[in-house]
C-alpha cells in the first residue's frame, strides 16, 4: 500500500504510548499550518499551505509563537 501525504510519519503511525506534545492543523489568518501546543503557548512547526507567498510572511514562519491560539 503507497499512502500519499503531506504528514510526517511521526505523526500518521505514532509509537504507542509516545505521543509528544499534541500537534493539529489550524488556520491561522487563513493560512493551514500544523502547530505544537506547549502549555499556553501555540508554535508554528510546518506551514501546510501551497501558497508561496504565505511562506514569506514574518509571522507564519515555522519555529514561531503564536501565544494562546
Amino acid at each position: 500500500m503507497i499512502l500519499y501525504t503531506v504528514q510526517p510519519f511521526h505523526l500518521m503511525f505514532p509509537e504507542e504510548g509516545n505521543y509528544g506534545n499534541a500537534q493539529n492543523v489550524i488556520m491561522y489568518n487563513n493560512i493551514p499550518m500544523l502547530v505544537e501546543r506547549m502549555g499556553d503557548e501555540t508554535r508554528i512547526v510546518q506551514i501546510m499551505s501551497t501558497d508561496p507567498s504565505h511562506f514569506l510572511l514574518e509571522d507564519c514562519q515555522p519555529g514561531k509563537t503564536l501565544g494562546n491560539v
